[in-house]
């Protein structure tokens, strides 16, 4: 998807072929709509349509993805006076601008990103999470908004050029949601915002949604949460359900409670079992999770396929680089770009994934804190009553109690100093006063009456970084991916409950596990060993990689001791952290040799 407005004439619709050429694995099929100053355009698959563009009129659109809620806002928006030209999805979003203006995306549901355009003014906007990508630059000639910030680029017509400042936020961490592309001169869009450009100095965001605003909002009995929470779980698989589905499922709580819900809608729908696609590992036991993967798929009737993962995180990693417009932390790209590769080839159309439950159920950490510090004395003595049924020692709740009197960046410093990954978390060849300027703890930092509330709202901060790369590896392999718990009316749901309900004890999950019994097997729901993947990530070292990219390298980050690193990869004795990190500098170090 992309739209070109020119400030001072029409925009050149071969320069809006050449951009979406920039991108051919989104398809070759390209359609371009012109409006005053502003053209807009997609390209698909032929067999892969995920963009759109509206009907011709007063005001057009572009869409990449779709609104899982087409229908309803299609009503709501004819019954105040707008009616949409049709009911694709493009032509509803042209009708919601219409009718609520920048604040229209609010009401969308589902994974998109988008353009509205008058042919004077655009609107740019990307979804509540930012699971759709959208990339912008505004200069003397025109603005450009696109999916990929080669697009841009080449919209732009000016040379690629690595921004070295956001390299380093990619090494050291810190990236904001505004944070630019690794390419130079190319802006991100953060999520749920909605950006004007109408030619003026400088663009205009608005963020469109404020979860802040929703937490403990909620006045619901223990009844009320378990019938919400069924509907609302059940309306979100449905909205991600599309006749050629596969689940990603593994062994815990999370992707079982998505089969829970999806496998027998799928049957209803298309008289067929869904699919489940696992990775497995039988010659890492610690990490195989194949025992609970079957007994869920057995209970439910899926159709299961398992598979050996074969890619490791570095390979072809410059090319992955320039796919991608730069390197991509954290996540390994390439077991990404397998498994949705596979799940194309066996025939499915669309992954789903448990993803984001962590965020959406929330956490306990602070909790004791939090109703201490808001004088909820009954709610604060039914939790250490309940801990304390569990066994937990009066010392840890003490502790927890006493966090509150605790200032932020002391325990953010002493968690730094001796929390249980201190002594070999900064690597020897790497500048530990670099590492230590991004917070260790970044929870504690907030003033004690707030650090609960900041903390479930970890999910909708940060950069997008990681789901813009994987938003990709599924266009590349031709394939949608829906996650379920992130769909804004559950996740809006779990912010309104009161801590108390949200988090009846200190263990992660328990409201869930509760809501969840009678629908998954109990061995899952009361399953206690915890699978680490460190033999798998350990596995993938590849010290040829890191010798042929960090060994003597053209380019120098700061903070970086290269000989001492070059020694370690020559001694061939990382540990786990020294792994981590090489992985993120390797992928820099691979991206810019582009220069």
């Amino acid at each position: 998807m992309i739209a070109i407005l020119g400030h001072s004439r029409p925009a050149d619709p071969a320069v809006a072929r050449r951009m979406l050429a920039a991108a051919p694995h989104r398809g070759s099929s390209i359609t371009l709509r012109a409006l005053g100053n502003c053209v807009v355009g997609v390209a698909n698959q032929p067999d892969f349509v995920d963009s759109s563009v509206s009907t011709p009129g007063s005001l057009i659109a572009a869409l990449s993805g779709g609104l899982d809620n087409v229908t309803d806002l299609h009503k709501i928006i004819t019954a105040a006076g707008f009616p949409p030209a049709s009911p694709a999805a493009a032509d509803v979003v042209v009708a919601a601008f219409r009718a609520f203006g920048p604040d229209a995306p609010n009401r969308m549901r589902g994974t998109f990103a988008g353009v509205v355009t008058d042919g004077r003014t655009v609107w740019c906007f990307r979804d509540h999470i930012g699971f759709r990508p959208l990339f912008y630059r505004d200069d003397s000639q025109a603005f450009i908004a696109a999916s990929e910030p080669r697009q841009v680029i080449a919209g732009a017509q000016i040379s690629e050029q690595p921004n070295l400042e956001v390299l380093e936020l990619i090494l050291y961490g810190g990236m904001r949601a505004d944070t630019p592309a690794a390419l130079q001169g190319v802006s991100r869009l953060p999520q749920a915002t909605t950006l004007t450009a109408n030619g003026m100095p400088h663009t205009t965001a608005r963020r469109y949604w404020h979860p802040a605003e929703l937490l403990e909002s909620a006045r619901l009995t223990s009844a009320d949460i378990g019938y919400r929470f069924d509907e609302l779980l059940a309306q979100a698989v449905a909205r991600s359900l599309t006749g050629s589905d596969t689940v990603s499922l593994s062994g815990g709580l999370d992707s079982p409670a998505i089969a829970a819900f999806a496998a027998p809608e799928h049957s209803r729908r298309s008289g067929r079992p869904i699919g489940a696609l696992s990775a497995v590992f039988p010659e890492l036991p610690a990490v195989d999770e194949r025992r609970y993967i079957e007994l869920v798929a057995h209970h439910f009737g899926i159709d299961l396929h398992t598979y050996r993962p074969r890619a490791r995180a570095l390979d072809d990693v410059e090319q992955w680089c320039c796919r991608l417009g730069g390197p991509v932390p954290i996540v390994s790209v390439p077991e990404l770009s397998e498994h949705y590769s596979l799940a194309r080839e066996l025939g499915f159309r669309n992954n789903l994934s448990g993803e984001f439950a962590e965020f959406v159920f929330g956490s306990p950490h602070h909790l004791a804190t939090h109703l201490l510090t808001r004088r909820r004395w009954r709610a604060l003595g039914r939790l250490l009553l309940t801990e304390r049924r569990r066994g937990t020692a009066w010392r840890t709740l003490g502790r927890q109690l006493l966090s509150a009197c605790v200032p932020g960046r002391f325990a953010d410093w002493y968690l730094g100093l001796r929390g249980p990954d201190a002594p070999t978390r900064i690597p020897d060849w790497l500048d530990a006063r670099r590492v230590n300027a991004v917070s260790y703890g970044s929870d504690s930092l907030p003033s004690r009456r707030v650090r609960w509330s900041y903390e479930q709202l970890g999910g909708f901060e940060g950069c997008t970084i990681t789901m813009e790369a994987d938003e990709l590896c599924a266009a590349l392999a031709g394939i949608t991916v829906r996650r379920p718990f992130a769909d804004i009316d559950l996740w809006e749901f779990f912010l309104s409950l009161p801590a108390e309900l949200k988090c009846p004890d200190l263990r992660s999950k328990s409201l869930v596990r509760g809501l969840l019994r009678g629908r998954l097997p109990d061995a899952i729901l009361d399953r206690r060993d915890k699978t680490v993947f460190n033999d798998h990530v350990m596995s993938q070292i590849d010290y040829w990689v890191l010798q042929r990219h960090l060994g003597d390298p053209s380019h120098r980050l700061p903070g970086v001791d290269y000989r001492r690193l070059a020694q370690r990869i020559e001694q061939r004795n990382f540990t786990r952290f020294d792994w981590f990190w090489a992985q993120e500098l390797t992928r820099i170090h691979a991206f810019l040799k582009a220069w």
